[in-house]
């Protein structure tokens, strides 16, 4: 049996998490590395970048780079093994980690295994597909061509099945087509592939010569390379060192076109040409010049956004006039005219996108490019260069905005920039000497977002200062309006809560108490310990039944047959049996620990009923979220399980 594999172009979509760290060890700069601006830099340069969808964020708050033992990086590894994220965005490579050795590893060889794009955004560091296209002898029909005629002229081939990954570096062996041919390997489908030559195979040295040499013939399949002249079933070949000298000249051949890519990319910068994927909003791309040509439709809107900033429109305005009018957001327009994709529900425009917008100078039909440092070493941190050094290639394409509106424009940016870090500042001030006890906790229940904490009014007098939480969030469907509440009367309201629910507490408790002095089914102890005896019993049998019919097989009361067959069935019996003992164990001493930490917790919070003051303490222990809405009514979210609730549901589910 034989098959042949090859590869094309095609173009993927890209389902990108943020991954957030930081920790004591970051010193000095801890806040330029904050979790927010971290956020805040990936944010915006996945908005950049329609062909990013942004489904994940994974932070990692206080924990050191030296060691991978993280919860969020741990959580986003089992989200890749589940296929739910394909590409990891970072502000720069000291956030993955600061243990080389281990970096090393996760970029060199896990990445690529698991088909991960990785991206470092201030390192300039993108692991993505830099290999050139194929050239014509590299075609997929030249490629079909060749090995078909191979297969034809050989006696001893059959033709089985064609696998081709269209467009998929051959660095790292997470491709599909790649991976449906594995899985009929093991199925034993086919014995024998067939390629043009190595470098279709892969062009990873290490995971190119493990299958070759250790996966293939544990697994007796036969590799021929047609143009390379190899054969696995030679012994000459598998001994011979052509073959790892050809494997690491692939390795070195696809690290040589990525610096070249690297190289040309350089040259047009320089030059003055949009090296980006796609045209920014308002223009599209003309796929022979590779220049920025002018999108009727969408230049309109971008005109009339920039006419509202001028008019001193705020920016969470702007957005929330672009959502009413339904107009395509930048990704929205990017799936539509670049992909081809239906647009039917249109989303909600961000004050991200609009700001970027306002402050991309390709609108006056200027390309810009070397904005920042190119990096070489993993955890220094890029430096951003002075306008001095960027290169500005001026009235390279059509201009949407007219210059002097765009400079009117960016003083607006730059004062409202200025009022903006005066009152964050404020703000950090006020979090730094007032205590938030109940800091990540307060949310709003008609948008959900968190509610800010803050000290209010900023201009009176000190004595007449009170601090609120805020809901700052304008929503265009105008389902929030914003609302705040003192942080004295959502305490006094929290507390009120808490004591109607420690009372009940109390109450459950005594019921449970009292149900387990009871012998009867409705006692959940009693009903475990019942389920265990039972199937003991039921396993003790079954044994003196195996028992027996040895007894009577040996008396001669059964035959061979009907003893073989009856043994078979009882033991298949018995060990049913003793699996069902085992979980109704399980469940015994699940239910027994539950109940005692439900009986433990309701006895200490009823300490609690006789002081009626605010205790940051008792809500951090049993309070996961505190819901606020407009007519300042809060609904309590509690992070524990109700033990009694549950046992009544499983005993009318019985």
């Amino acid at each position: 049996m034989a098959l042949f594999y090859y590869k094309e172009k095609k173009n993927k979509g890209i389902r990108a998490a943020a991954y957030l760290r930081l920790s004591i060890e970051d010193g000095d700069k801890a806040e330029s590395n904050s979790i927010g601006n971290q956020r805040e830099l990936i944010q915006n340069f996945v908005a950049e970048r329609p062909e990013l969808h942004l489904v994940g964020e994974y932070a990692d708050d206080g924990y050191t780079g030296t060691n991978f033992e993280r919860p969020g990086f741990t959580q986003m590894m089992e989200d890749i093994q589940s296929d739910k994220i394909n590409c990891i965005i970072v502000k720069d490579l000291s956030r993955l980690g600061r243990n080389y050795i281990e970096m090393g590893k996760y970029l060199e060889r896990i990445f690529p295994m698991m088909g991960i794009r990785f991206i470092a955004i201030n390192d300039n560091y993108d692991n993505a597909n830099t290999e050139s296209s194929d050239s014509d002898n590299e075609s997929m029909e030249t490629q079909i061509a060749l090995v078909q005629d191979f297969i034809n002229r050989s006696s001893e081939l059959n033709y089985v099945d064609t696998y081709f990954d269209n467009g998929f570096t051959g660095t790292n062996f997470k491709r599909p087509a790649f991976t449906r041919l594995m899985n009929d390997v093991r199925q034993k489908k086919i014995k024998c592939i067939v390629v043009k030559d190595l470098s279709r195979f892969g062009r990873n040295y290490l995971e190119a010569g493990y299958y070759i040499e250790t996966v293939f013939p544990f697994l007796g399949v036969r590799l021929i390379a047609v143009n390379d002249n190899f054969d696995s079933t030679r012994k000459e070949d598998m001994e011979s060192m052509a073959l790892p000298i050809r494997n690491m000249i692939n390795t070195m051949y696809a690290k040589d076109i990525s610096k070249k890519v690297w190289s040309s990319l350089q040259r047009k910068k320089e030059a003055g040409y949009a090296v980006g994927s796609d045209a920014p909003f308002g223009y599209i791309r003309n796929p022979v010049t590779k220049r920025n040509e002018i999108d009727p439709e969408t230049a309109f809107y971008v005109q009339l956004i920039f006419q509202w900033a001028l008019m001193g429109v705020a920016i969470y305005e702007i957005a929330r006039r672009m959502t009413l009018l339904q107009v395509p957001t930048p990704r929205e327009w990017h799936r539509k005219i670049v992909e081809g994709k239906d647009v039917v529900t249109y989303k909600k425009w961000g004050e991200t996108s609009i700001r970027h917008m306002l402050a991309n100078q390709t609108y006056v039909g200027d390309t810009i490019n070397n904005k920042s440092t190119q990096k070489f070493f993993a955890g220094q941190d890029k430096r951003d260069l002075s306008k001095e050094q960027w290169y500005v290639a001026k009235n390279t394409h059509p201009a949407i905005i007219a210059r002097d509106d765009f400079e009117k424009v960016q003083d607006i940016l730059a004062k409202n920039q200025k009022v903006f870090k005066t009152v964050r500042a404020e703000t950090e001030q006020i979090r730094t000497e007032y205590q938030n006890d109940l800091a990540g906790m307060v949310f709003c229940a008609d948008c959900g977002r968190p509610m800010d904490f803050d000290r209010l009014p900023h201009g009176a007098e000190e004595s007449k200062k009170v601090c609120y939480y805020i809901c700052r969030a304008r929503q265009a469907d105008d389902k929030c309006i914003g609302h705040q509440i003192t942080e004295k009367l959502l305490k006094a309201l929290v507390m009120d809560q808490l004591h109607l629910f420690i009372v009940r507490l109390s109450d459950k408790r005594k019921i449970l108490e009292e149900l387990r002095k009871i012998e009867d089914m409705q006692n959940p102890v009693y009903r475990a310990k019942s389920e265990v005896m039972s199937l003991t019993d039921k396993v003790g049998q079954m044994a003196k039944k195996r028992e027996q019919l040895y007894a009577d097989y040996v008396a001669g009361a059964v035959d061979s047959e009907e003893y073989q067959q009856f043994r078979e069935e009882y033991s298949r019996q018995y060990d049913d049996l003793r699996t069902a003992l085992q979980k109704a164990e399980a469940k015994k001493m699940k239910v027994e620990q539950q109940i005692r930490e439900y009986l433990n917790m309701t006895s200490n919070l009823e300490a609690h009923l006789d002081d009626f003051g605010f205790d940051a303490q008792l809500v951090k222990s049993i309070v996961q979220r505190i819901e606020v809405s407009a007519d300042k009514r809060i609904r309590i979210v509690f992070g524990f399980q109700d033990v009694l609730a549950d046992f009544g549901k499983e005993s009318a589910g019985k």
